[in-house]
């Protein structure tokens, strides 16, 4: 009878002990919160191999998950006899201890509910295609980013005016246009503004005037100030424009080779140090942008900037307009990047290419940043580890682990997709249910 006791002292040990098992929130929580920062990475660089292929691009979104387990054990007291036995009787039991399917079981439940929000919508788009203006460059820039990298992403052209002069474009679409003149007389290219940006020290500085709930913000419309600014609010309007940081270029400057630096100035039609005498410095006293507050603004609002000082620069006017690309754009210049690196693409005969300037044709290079100075780095059928990869019609897609820029701008992405996007514009969708 030692044997029945002990086993019966078992099944309710097991019983108590099944009471105490809790479902733990800490590993579930790490499981969704990796699993969501996956999908996201996966989904935007989906995005940009549709980019690169000349697909459609397609938004949607993981606005809720809701995992649930649910754990269901069973023990009971087995079936045993008292009494002696009688085996010359007719009876079906002729085992002391009898065991059914009602003595113990378990059964597990484990389930993701979660809701995929489409992002096709007109608030959506509205926010996605419209350029990106000078305080969302200001947020990136007091991030940490390269002020080369962002002028490379947020960048779609530039355009140059000089006295008695047509105005010079240089916009960047490869093969056919890597962003050089014809008519300028230096050969510059896209490449060289990016570089005179950067080594000019050229930010964002954002100035706010104290207002009361009833006064108005500048005037939204085509043609008007040289003032960037922003919209207002019943605590003060915000103003924005561009300027050139001293500090910023010397950081700069010395993160590469004097030759470079030198090569930089020689296409500015200025000396910097003229830059950083005139009333584009920042924190200059001269920009009272409160005073325009009246004055309609062109579409492309803040960046476009004048360094209108005579005297500091050579008794000539320079203008220098700067057309920023939206949140699509980037996508299309990045799918752009990729299409070079994985078709080898060289310059179409559409193409011009100064004799001086053949970097300009080649894949664009970060020369301030050192850790990985490529701008894109994308590549397929790779074996090794993968940041992030994903798969299309021809073939699998991977970024290296090692890719250090291309990873912060999946980042950056990220964060400009959730700055287009408020929870209002999400549409409604059905759940989805994932039983496992």
């Amino acid at each position: 009878m030692l044997w029945r006791v002990l086993l019966v002292g078992t099944c309710l040990a097991g019983a108590l002990g099944a009471c105490a098992v809790v479902d733990p929130v800490d590993n579930r929580y790490d499981t969704v919160s990796r699993s969501l920062a996956k999908a996201r990475n996966e989904s935007i660089f989906l995005n940009l191999v549709r980019a690169s292929h000349d697909y459609p691009l397609s938004f949607v979104t993981v606005a809720n998950v809701t995992p649930s387990l649910t754990n269901t054990t069973s023990l009971a007291l087995p079936s045993f006899l008292l009494g002696p036995r009688f085996p010359a009787l007719p009876t079906t039991v002729d085992r002391d201890v009898v065991l059914g399917n009602t003595t113990a079981g378990n059964t597990t439940a484990v389930s993701t509910n979660f809701n995929v929000s489409t992002q096709e919508t007109s608030a959506f788009y509205q926010g996605f295609l419209k350029p990106i203006d000078l305080q969302t460059l200001n947020y990136f820039i007091r991030q940490g980013y390269s002020r080369e990298l962002l002028f490379w992403l947020f960048t779609d052209s530039f355009t140059l005016i000089l006295p008695n002069a047509a105005p010079l474009g240089y916009h960047y679409n490869p093969p056919d246009d890597y962003g050089c003149s014809q008519l300028d007389k230096k050969h510059r290219c896209f490449i060289d503004w990016v570089h005179n940006a950067a080594y000019t020290g050229l930010t964002v500085e954002e100035k706010t005037e104290q207002s009361s709930g009833s006064s108005s913000g500048p005037k939204s419309s085509s043609g008007g100030s040289d003032h960037g600014s922003s919209g207002s609010s019943t605590k003060g309007t915000s103003y924005a424009r561009f300027c050139f940081n001293p500090i910023l270029a010397q950081q700069a400057a010395a993160s590469v080779t004097p030759d470079l630096v030198r090569e930089a100035e020689s296409n500015l039609d200025v000396q910097r140090t003229a830059l950083f005498n005139s009333n584009m410095t920042c924190g200059s006293e001269t920009w009272t942008p409160e005073k325009f507050k009246e004055t309609a603004q062109p579409d492309i609002l803040p960046l476009t900037f004048n360094t209108n000082t005579k005297n500091a620069l050579s008794g000539s006017p320079i203008s220098i307009s700067i057309t920023p690309r939206s949140a699509y754009g980037v996508f299309v210049f990045l799918g752009t990047l990729m299409k070079m690196q994985r078709e080898h693409l060289t310059p179409s005969r559409y193409a011009y290419i100064p004799p001086n300037r053949p970097y300009a044709a080649e894949p664009p290079v970060l020369e301030t940043v050192h850790d990985d100075p490529k701008l894109m780095t994308v590549m397929q059928n790779l074996g090794g580890e993968c940041f992030v990869h994903t798969w299309f019609e021809d073939g699998d897609y991977c970024v290296p682990e090692q890719a250090a820029t291309t990873k912060r701008i999946f980042s950056l992405l990220a964060q400009l997709i959730a700055i287009q996007t408020a929870a209002a514009d999400l549409s409604i969708t059905p759940v989805v249910r994932v039983l496992q």
